[in-house]
């Protein structure tokens, strides 16, 4: 297998966990913005407010004992990313499957530690605090910064991404 094959199997693995996240996620998103009870979002305007305040974790789940830990549970979304690994052997043929179920498990790991570090740090430094920033944008709007870490790229391609200065905005014509 040439290098330029195994190279395609690499981005295609992260282009399906990246963007099917970003457009689950919108979608989910839609859904808990109208209110709408399904098993994963029952009615909960705010997205995982465990996470949000600091300190405050038994206050919330007493006032939400329903509001889940993580927004992606990685034990039920790894056994469904299964699925996607056969139909990319079924389509590309089979020894192009590992290198498509690496990138594809790296990033939703990666993803999946990356959104609890965003969670649990106060603040973090350098790149990682700017992409903790966007995090929290889309925990506040339900609109903006579905990327999580690896799929940064469709919140650009797609128009989603906000930073600071347009969450104060925002703000700011909310208030008026």
């Amino acid at each position: 297998m040439s290098l330029l094959s195994v190279c395609t199997d690499l981005f295609c693995g992260w282009a399906v966990w990246s963007l099917s996240h970003n457009l689950g996620h919108r979608w989910w998103h839609i859904e808990m913005r109208q209110g709408k009870e399904t098993p994963y979002a029952h009615g909960e305007r705010q997205h995982h407010r465990v996470y949000d305040s600091h300190g405050a974790t038994e206050w919330q789940h007493v006032e939400d004992p329903k509001e889940l830990f993580i927004s992606f549970p990685l034990f039920a979304i790894a056994p469904i990313g299964l699925l996607f690994v056969a139909a990319y052997g079924w389509l590309r043929g089979w020894a192009h499957c590992p290198a498509f179920a690496l990138a594809m498990y790296a990033s939703m790991v990666a993803d999946h530690q990356l959104h609890i570090l965003f969670h649990k740090a106060p603040r973090l430094p350098g790149p990682l605090g700017w992409l903790q920033k966007m995090h929290l944008i889309h925990h506040n709007t339900h609109r903006h910064n579905f990327f999580f870490v690896t799929g940064l790229i469709w919140d650009v391609l797609l128009g989603t991404a906000r930073t600071d200065a347009v969450r104060e905005q925002a703000a700011a014509a909310t208030a008026k």
